[in-house]
């Protein structure tokens, strides 16, 4: 991923970067064991299972896994941005998410109108989380919000686009 790609998606959900953000835990996003490239093009099919996230950083922190879509419903008009699509919390670090809670089950993109950014944030914690809030809604998240809200830290970042599936046309013949 470019430099100026990598700190706009880091700016869009991470908030002001009046100091520039730079991952410090290794993040790597499968699905059906294949590994996502940041910034490659995958369509709806790809990704309809939930992934499977292997994080680093240290076994004695934990770790809050949120992934949205700032684009909904179209990337030219987001109205509903953000979409929040999975979060996971408390995952031990150097462990996979599937070790953590899941908070807000993993919801599959389905973009109707173009191709939509999917955006992993890596939150380091400052101890377990318990008793936090479901959002309200999916839509309208806030994922700079929801992290200030409970102190948490950016530590990591990974997105791919997924693009609609196109749908077959019938034979009128």
């Amino acid at each position: 991923m470019g430099s100026t790609a990598f700190y706009e998606i880091a700016r869009l959900v991470i908030g002001d970067l009046s100091v520039p953000f730079e991952p410090s835990v290794d993040m790597k996003v499968y699905h059906n064991n294949n590994m996502m490239i940041n910034g490659r093009d995958y369509r709806a099919s790809a990704v309809a299972t939930a992934p499977r996230v292997t994080i680093g950083g240290s076994p004695n922190e934990l770790y809050t896994l949120v992934l949205i879509d700032p684009d909904a419903p179209n990337p030219n008009e987001p109205s509903l941005k953000e979409v929040v699509s999975w979060i996971v919390t408390n995952i031990p670090g150097g462990s996979m998410c599937g070790r953590g809670t899941e908070f807000l089950e993993y919801n599959a993109p389905a973009p109707e109108i173009g191709v939509h950014r999917n955006i992993f944030v890596l939150y380091k914690q400052e101890g377990t989380l318990d008793g936090i809030e479901a959002p309200a809604s999916r839509t309208c998240f806030n994922a700079h919000e929801f992290a200030s809200k409970h102190n948490l830290s950016p530590v990591g970042l990974a997105y791919y686009n997924v693009r609609r599936e196109l749908r077959k046309r019938k034979n009128l013949a």
